[in-house]
């Protein structure tokens, strides 16, 4: 489902979106709103994710404990 929205935007910020268009990166404004929003969408699960890395490095624990017996065998490969 989409929704309509007014938005006001500053000249500059219309430029910006009409480059977008411009250069090929978007179809139309609204593609290139829409395609910014998706930005901020992964640029927010990606902050998200790092606070837990974050997180789990403070706390001293693995960030992927099941594969922690795979990467000590690789970091130390035993020699013919």
């Amino acid at each position: 489902m989409t929704t309509q929205i007014a938005v006001r935007l500053e000249d500059a910020e219309l430029a910006a979106l009409d480059a977008e268009v411009a250069a090929g990166r978007a179809q139309n404004r609204s593609d290139a709103v829409r395609r910014t929003i998706a930005r901020l969408q992964r640029e927010q699960r990606y902050a998200a994710e790092e606070s837990v890395m974050l997180e789990l490095a403070r706390r001293g624990e693995p960030l992927y404990p099941d594969l922690e017996p795979l990467l000590r065998s690789a970091a130390h490969p035993e020699l013919d």
